[in-house]
């Protein structure tokens, strides 16, 4: 992967003092990332990125005073493991979803589930069932006139408005 990041500078001293940032930071960097994502390749791809950032703002890295540059690196990792962490949360599938789905179909009475996800406010109902049709956060809150945020945040809470429905239901015995 070094080899890599040395193509794209072209300055001979600046790979030269990247190649000794790499080598130096490399290992806590993905200490740091690994701490965080707890996943060795999730880790690397964090670092991987942090090394791209770092390099395209390498010129201020080399006016960096070294006793800063520790730190520094332990930031953009945490910075990239903690952003790449967040992209897998808005494209992970609803793992409570699956489970929702199994126990669903078991319901004998199919309609009844129907009608207590009717019951959701509107608000919340409407980027459940975009959530549901497969539509990422982002172009449910493009379609919604919304932010990432406030649409996550619908997600979240009508989740847990349907799930406190469905267990007073009595749809979900172990919910």
């Amino acid at each position: 992967m070094l080899m890599l990041y040395l193509q794209i500078l072209e300055e001979p001293e600046e790979k030269i003092q990247f190649e000794e940032i790499y080598v130096k930071y490399r290992d806590a960097m993905f200490r740091v990332a690994e701490g965080i994502l707890h996943n060795d390749q999730d880790a690397e791809d964090a670092v991987h990125n942090a090394f791209l950032r770092i390099i395209k703002r390498f010129s201020r890295f080399q006016k960096t005073p070294v006793e800063d540059l520790a730190p520094l690196m332990a930031v953009i990792a945490r910075n990239e493991a903690i952003s790449l962490q967040r992209k897998k949360k808005d494209s992970a599938p609803l793992e409570e979803w699956d489970r929702f789905a199994e126990t669903a179909e078991s319901v004998s009475d199919y309609h009844a589930l129907v009608e207590t996800f009717s019951r959701l406010p509107q608000t919340y109902r409407a980027a459940l069932e975009m959530k549901l049709l497969g539509y990422s956060d982002g172009e449910i809150a493009s379609k919604l006139g919304l932010s990432k945020t406030a649409v996550s945040t619908r997600i979240s809470r009508g989740r847990q408005l349907l799930r406190s429905i469905v267990e007073q239901e009595g749809f979900l015995k172990n919910a």
